[in-house]
């Protein structure tokens, strides 16, 4: 991979001592890149469940990458309790118009977080398809935020 990007494999273990280092700060970098879905619907549940769907698709587009990325980010927290916020909570409220959340706006998108980290990791271990994971992602969306559907 240093040697497809031109840089020298010692200057990428000075920034990433192991190679899960590397992929965890691919993740990171994968969803503050994030862009939501348009044109946005107007009804937050909608428009989440289609950025959920559109991470999942993505992600899954490169089952390998996603694959080393989860992996390692799991690796990196057994080993040090090191925490990732990959910033996707902020992302969601962004998307759902919420610019001060109440807790239970807040304990919402961790839930959307937390389940799209859960079907992921079920795909990339090929215990679901992408194709279903996608599905799983849409109706996780649809059940975890039936309070934010406007009517």
């Amino acid at each position: 991979m240093a040697d497809q990007s031109g840089v020298s494999i010692t200057t990428v273990y000075r920034y990433y001592p192991t190679k899960h280092h590397l992929f965890s700060a691919l993740l990171l970098h994968y969803t503050r890149s994030v862009t939501p879905p348009e044109p946005a619907t107007g009804c937050p549940a909608a428009d989440i469940s289609e950025l959920m769907a559109g991470i999942c698709r993505s992600m899954l587009a490169r089952p390998r990458l996603a694959r080393a990325m989860i992996t390692s980010v799991n690796a990196r927290r057994a080993e040090s309790g090191a925490a990732g916020d990959f910033n996707l909570r902020e992302i969601i409220l962004s998307v759902a118009g919420i610019t001060r959340p109440a807790s239970q706006d807040a304990q919402l998108a961790l839930l959307v977080e937390q389940c799209a980290y859960g079907v992921l990791s079920w795909a990339v271990m090929g215990e679901t398809t992408p194709a279903q994971a996608e599905t799983d992602m849409r109706r996780a969306c649809e059940l975890l935020l039936a309070p934010w559907r406007k009517t």
